[in-house]
């Protein structure tokens, strides 16, 4: 069965050499941040840089098994908005995790992991950890032949949210029911809701929790003070305001890096991803597992001579 959340809205007759992955002329995803900690106009300005056709072969996860020697993407349209302010229900800029935000970009077709790539280079760059031209640099393949090892974003806000065809290899059929078509699309509008609901739920009980964490008394993170008697006297403050002098104390020592979906990376030290060690060329990945490939062919084929002569000298 289908989780709740999908359903078939339509259905096409497709020519037998129809392939769902091929056959696409383009991609549309998008990916949802909050913008705490982040600059926008910083990231905006990074994102432009991968419109285009270019090399993204630094913006991917390798898979020498496939062979893939072409790295060349284009991405035709791409932009940082806010989460449309007729969508119900999300965080704006007075909340704690301030206004929420989308990376909208369209492309002919990606790489493995390619987009969470590209966000993770992007939230460098809005944290302020990496300039915009570390985009440039990338994507420049004679100068860094070789992945920076870096960690891409969360996949949890990640969507993919159209795909398109061409008109003659694909004909959209609806129910023939108008009834039925609005019988449907009720059913979905209800789900959605009550999963939004769930998960609302949940939210909520969370929120109820740190309110009652950060408004809770605990010792104050002071030296005690001595009276005339010698004894001392123990202050309290609340857990928030020992918190941000804790934050406050984790930032001279730590850098926190952003990987989207609530998800974040402690780092004693920050190393720039330039000065990052690198993997090797994707030329010398894909020459050593052909290498393994025939290595371990020969082995088994060795295995099997030796099986063969076994059982004609036990004959």
């Amino acid at each position: 069965h289908l989780p709740p959340e999908i359903r078939i809205l339509a259905w096409s007759p497709v020519s037998i050499d129809f392939n769902a992955r091929f056959s696409c002329t383009s991609r549309f995803y998008k990916y949802f941040f909050s913008e705490k900690g982040l600059n926008i106009e910083a990231m905006q300005i990074a994102a432009r840089k991968f419109l285009g056709t270019h090399d993204f072969r630094n913006f991917c996860r390798l898979d020498p098994a496939k062979q893939i020697t072409n790295f060349e993407r284009t991405i035709k349209e791409i932009g940082i908005v806010p989460v449309p302010s007729r969508v119900p229900y999300v965080g704006d800029a007075a909340s704690p995790e301030g206004r929420w935000w989308q990376l909208e970009l369209r492309g002919t077709a990606f790489l493995w992991h390619q987009v969470r790539c590209m966000v993770a280079m992007l939230f460098a760059v809005g944290q302020g950890l990496e300039d915009a031209d570390i985009i440039d640099r990338l994507m420049d393949v004679t100068t860094m032949n070789g992945k920076p090892e870096y960690e891409m974003a969360c996949d949890t806000p990640l969507v993919l949210a159209n795909c398109t065809f061409n008109e003659s290899d694909v004909q959209w059929n609806y129910t023939r029911s108008a009834g039925r078509e609005l019988q449907s699309m009720t059913t979905i509008d209800r789900t959605v809701l009550r999963m939004w609901r769930q998960l609302n739920t949940r939210s909520v009980l969370c929120s109820a929790l740190l309110h009652t964490l950060r408004t809770t008394e605990v010792p104050a993170l002071v030296e005690p003070t001595n009276d005339d008697g010698g004894g001392s006297e123990l202050k309290t403050d609340l857990w928030s305001n020992c918190l941000v002098h804790i934050e406050d104390a984790d930032q001279r020592v730590l850098t926190s890096t952003i990987l989207g979906g609530g998800t974040v990376r402690n780092v004693k030290r920050y190393v720039p991803i330039a000065k990052r060690r690198r993997a090797a060329p994707v030329e010398q990945r894909n020459q050593e597992w052909l290498e393994r490939k025939g290595a371990n062919k020969r082995t088994r084929n060795d295995q099997a001579d030796q099986e063969q002569i076994g059982e004609l000298g036990a004959s």
